[in-house]
């Protein structure tokens, strides 16, 4: 295998300044130094990867950088404009200076994943990549061969928000099946805003706090929250609008 300082010497764009070497983040689209900065060079060797050798951005991923204390956060791209709900990142990858022994931050990116209801994370040091999944909070962990296993790790996760696009689609079209379905993972709290349609109203309704009981769907108005929720009958829902965070 190639060393650290040969790949980052023939990947990366590196140029001196005062005698310090600095690189572009291709997703920061800001100069960077990387000397003394061993853990930044790996960063920044996993940036290049998915930017230019993944085959998913900018269309199928978007890429945050330093975001919530997390080194990386991969997203979904959604297309649709009236779906755009809350979505925790797809995964979380955290980068460490090629010595060092991965295993001892498997409790850091477990709590990540935890706190974010992230599937997938990534601990990668150059040499090594083990990979996470977190399901109910139940961690499983797999050692990667190369960078190239993780592009169907995200297409893998990506999966489930592109079967709720389906439900929205179905919602939107008159289906009250997937309005609940849609209403009881991204409306029982505040977080995002559902707007839609009844039958025996002539404007559109904004609400959160959704729940389905008796045939009935409660909600609140957004913004106007009262003792006693709003209702309709499900017979009378007309359509889906829009969910957006």
């Amino acid at each position: 295998m190639t060393s650290l300082t040969e790949e980052v010497s023939r990947t990366l764009n590196i140029y001196k300044r005062k005698y310090i070497e600095y690189t572009k983040c291709l997703v920061r689209d800001k100069e960077i130094i990387i000397d003394g900065r061993p853990e930044e060079k790996v960063r920044q060797l996993f940036i290049y990867f998915l930017v230019n050798k993944s085959g998913l951005f900018p269309n199928k991923i978007d890429i945050k950088v330093e975001s919530d204390h997390h080194d990386i956060e991969l997203y979904k791209i959604v297309k649709n404009k009236y779906f755009k709900p809350y979505c925790p990142p797809l995964m979380i990858v955290e980068v460490k200076r090629e010595e060092e022994n991965l295993r001892n931050h498997e409790k850091q990116i477990e709590k990540y994943l935890k706190n974010s209801c992230s599937e997938i994370g990534i601990l990668y040091n150059y040499h090594q990549i083990i990979a996470y999944t977190n399901k109910n909070a139940v961690f499983t962990s797999n050692n990667l061969n190369s960078l190239t296993d993780i592009p169907p790790l995200i297409l893998q996760s990506s999966n489930n928000i592109e079967n709720d696009i389906l439900d929205f689609e179905k919602a939107v079209n008159g289906s009250f099946d997937s309005f609940n379905y849609l209403t009881n993972k991204y409306g029982k709290y505040a977080l995002n805003t559902i707007t839609f349609r009844l039958k025996s109203e002539q404007l559109p309704i904004a609400g959160c706090f959704f729940r389905f009981k008796d045939n009935k769907m409660y909600y609140d108005i957004y913004g106007k929250y009262a003792k006693k929720q709003q209702s309709f009958n499900y017979q009378d829902f007309e359509k889906l609008v829009s969910i957006k965070y």
